[in-house]
């Protein structure tokens, strides 16, 4: 049955059927109707909105003052400040709340796709590549982590990232190995660290297993050309990730994060036993207690179809592919797991530096994702054991259905169950608050039985169009179930009751640009109204007056952070941003700019000049243009000693080396761009060549 043409590309209907995709299926995102809630807004947002900011305002973004008393920018792992994607969008439309969203349903998009375009490079039927391309888009662990920004626009290059080192391993040129090196760093740039270390072991694990697999070439065959091609890979990809590793590298001896976290405060594992989400991924929106991790980790879900065909891989012959897929998926699934098995492989190399190791999980469904599109594209092309795969169904189906008496049993016995709260619901007024007593008094035995009806129904559709051979039919309910799970669920992970309008209004309320700080004591910083930072977390990130009288919660902690909000050093509060330790000097500011800040002082005799941002290297201080020392103000702050009289005092942010890695990377990758546009565009133009 020939379903697909002979291109293994994108065509424009492959792309219609993925943007229709998220746009339907994340419609509470995609509609602006609700805003991603928790994380979202009150951790990934800040970083970007200050980044725009200053590139609005004519300012490389290089340290950000409003984030407790300042950090370098460039080297928050947490923000995307070494993607081009974010530089794109802060150099251009800036960072709203809209842009901000639109960005998150890119990274969906973007995964989507490539799935698909991975499956079509092994020759996939194009149906199971379709399918495969929702399911990933669509999965638990998307939907669990919308909020969660930098792990979705991690987990979006992961296929893209496996599909470019194919290539290499296939067909080795400049060419590939360039297209490869820029898609590799853009997963490391875009992701989450986790996300960035797991890769590291997938890949590996990947390249040996290419090195030993095939029959044509012997181990000892394949070495030479197995070092030239990951060699040269390797060194494309650390010339192109210049800038970001000298950024990094800069600030790991101030930052007090980069050691291993020990294990007690290793939290929220993808446990055993939100493995049920597999088949029930409404079920893990409820029972705190006994899932005893939070929400976002539970979600493992990759739709009832190819969950029947990863089952059914499992009990048919595999190839060399599919057994790699599986134990790397369940090596992943083991250490997102915790307990004392995480805790042995946390021994391996830097897997330990990951506090929540249900960011593992992405790997595991990723992989499980590919076992299940190999079964499905087998039993398509072969079309055999359908006796097999219609006992395995049935075997799903009674399952399923013991699962949903049983939780229908339980709602009739112990009343715990929204049906029994329905006049409190009717009694509430607006939809939204319709919808959140709903949310938060659905019960596990609701969410499960609703689960369940929901799945009996699919298997029973499933089992129609496979039977009677119809893929086209089996799409559609792919498509279906995939935009039910995630619609049901997206409620309790990703999306609260307010709009992205709402959020919009309440950042229109912070000033434009970077300006002037007020010469105000700390304490007298706007720290913002309920209402706002329900929205978008702590307003010190927003409302352009660095200094905040408590430690606001953020990835990037700098050794000298915990000192300032040490009782010992709370005094300094009372006083301005910048201050003069005798209380004499008359100060005001000329110039901010975060990276700069230019003041003017008047002072009968001499006097320190402190200013209350984190003492960091690559500051320098100029008084009337000439050089003076910095000194580290109660091994905290900025300050110099000033002469008495009229002076004008700059300082300064100037981390030369990482401006100019910033240049170097910038410019590796245009040339990239162009050599790559050019490699794309000539073939098609000599084809266009008349003939002689």
């Amino acid at each position: 049955m020939q379903v697909y043409g002979n291109s293994k590309g994108l065509s424009n209907k492959t792309i219609l059927f993925f943007v229709i995709m998220v746009l339907v299926a994340f419609l509470p995102v995609s509609s602006f109707l609700f805003f991603l809630k928790n994380d979202a807004f009150a951790g990934y947002f800040p970083p970007k909105f200050f980044m725009s900011e200053s590139l609005h305002n004519g300012t490389l973004p290089l340290w950000n003052p409003y984030i407790n008393f300042g950090i370098p920018q460039y080297g928050d792992m947490s923000s995307g400040f070494w993607s081009p994607i974010t530089w794109l969008i802060s150099s251009t439309v800036g960072y709203t709340p809209y842009s901000f969203t639109i960005e998150v349903l890119l990274y969906l998009f973007i995964a989507g796709t490539g799935m698909y375009i991975l499956c079509r490079q092994s020759s996939f039927n194009k149906i199971v590549c379709l399918i495969a391309g929702a399911s990933f888009m669509c999965s638990g662990y998307m939907i669990g982590h919308m909020q969660h920004f930098n792990w979705i626009s991690g987990a979006a290059f992961l296929p893209w990232c496996l599909w470019s080192y194919k290539k290499i391993i296939q067909d080795f040129s400049a060419k590939n190995v360039i297209e490869a090196s820029l898609v590799f760093y853009l997963l490391i740039s875009s992701a989450h660290p986790g996300i960035t270390i797991g890769a590291f072991y997938f890949f590996a694990a990947y390249a040996i297993f290419d090195l030993f697999s095939g029959k044509q070439k012997t181990v000892s065959q394949k070495i030479p050309g197995f070092l030239k091609t990951n060699l040269a890979f390797i060194v494309g990809l650390l010339v192109l990730c210049t800038g970001l590793i000298m950024g990094y590298a800069d600030i790991l001896p101030h930052f007090s994060r980069a050691e291993k976290p020990v294990m007690e405060a290793v939290v929220n594992p993808t446990n055993f036993k939100t493995w049920i989400s597999f088949l029930f991924p409404m079920s893990i929106t409820k029972n705190e207690n006994w899932f005893a991790t939070d929400v976002s980790m539970r979600n493992l879900y990759m739709g009832i179809s190819l969950l029947l065909f990863f089952v059914f891989a499992l009990l048919s012959k595999k190839t060399r592919e599919q057994l790699f897929f599986l134990f790397v998926g369940l090596f992943f699934l083991l250490i997102a797991a915790g307990g004392r098995l995480t805790q042995l492989l946390y021994q391996l190399p830097l897997l330990g530096y990951v506090r929540l190791p249900g960011e593992y999980s992405v790997f595991a469904l990723f992989a499980f994702i590919l076992v299940g599109a190999f079964s499905l594209n087998n039993f398509i092309q072969n079309e055999s054991h359908r006796a097999r795969l219609a006992l395995l169904t049935r075997s799903f189906f009674v399952l399923i259905a013991a699962a949903s008496s049983w939780a229908f049993i339980k709602i009739l016995t112990s009343h715990d169950s929204l049906v029994y709260k329905s006049s409190l619901v009717n009694s509430t007024g607006p939809i939204a608050g319709k919808m959140k007593l709903i949310i938060d008094n659905i019960s596990f035995y609701d969410a499960l039985f609703l689960q369940g009806i929901i799945q009996l129904i699919m298997l029973a559709f499933i089992a129609q169009a496979t039977s009677k051979k119809n893929f086209k039919k089996l799409l559609y309910i792919v498509v279906a179930d995939l935009i039910i799970a995630t619609l049901l669920n997206l409620p309790f992970t990703a999306v609260g009751q307010s709009s992205v309008k709402n959020v919009q209004q309440v950042l229109l309320t912070s000033p434009r640009g970077i300006i002037l700080p007020l010469l105000q004591p700390i304490t007298s910083n706007d720290t913002g109204t309920i209402s706002k930072t329900s929205l978008v977390g702590n307003w010190s990130f927003y409302n352009k007056q660095p200094g905040v009288t408590k430690e606001v919660a953020y990835p990037i902690k700098l050794n000298t952070t915990k000192n300032i909000f040490s009782a010992s050093n709370k005094e300094n509060f009372s006083k301005a941003l910048i201050f003069s330790v005798s209380e004499k000097s008359i100060v005001t500011i000329k110039k901010f700019t975060g990276k700069q800040i230019i003041v003017a002082t008047n002072s009968e005799t001499a006097d320190t000049i402190v200013l209350q941002q984190n003492f960091y290297p690559h500051w320098k201080i100029f008084i009337d243009n000439h050089p003076a020392p910095l000194i580290a103000y109660k091994g905290i702050y900025l300050a110099s000693l000033v002469p008495a009289g009229n002076h004008t005092i700059d300082f300064i942010f100037q981390p030369n080396k990482i401006k100019a890695a910033m240049l170097f990377s910038a410019l590796l990758w245009i040339s990239a761009l162009i050599y790559l546009l050019f490699k794309w565009i000539s073939p098609s133009l000599q084809r266009k060549q008349p003939g002689p």
